[in-house]
């Protein structure tokens, strides 16, 4: 069984391994309607919807290469609690706006 440890100290869902098992896959993170999901090693770590103050897509510029440099925009999505800020960054742009329009359900 996994286990899983809340972002956000003090808030916690009370089922999380259910939530989870119904989470919908994206990319390397999991959604679920409680919490957002992603792994840490051999456990997953959640941020607990309930906490989150603001959500908003951003961007994150990789550089790769060592003559010529290549500079190319990948998506993120930020969530702000009262903890801090969280980015989780995603490989394509329609993930980033599957995970928003999630949560704006």
């Amino acid at each position: 069984m996994a286990k899983f440890t809340s972002l956000v100290p003090g808030v916690e869902i009370e089922n999380a391994a259910e939530d989870f098992k119904k989470a919908l896959k994206v990319e390397q993170y999991r959604l679920g309607k409680e919490a957002l999901y992603f792994p840490a090693g051999l456990k997953w770590d959640y941020l607990p919807l309930s906490a989150v103050e603001s959500v908003e897509g951003t961007h994150r510029s990789v550089t790769a290469g060592h003559c010529v440099t290549v500079t190319e925009r990948k998506p993120a999505v930020e969530f702000k609690t009262a903890a801090g800020s969280f980015q989780f960054n995603l490989e394509k742009q329609a993930n980033m706006q599957k995970v928003l329009d999630a949560i704006e359900k």
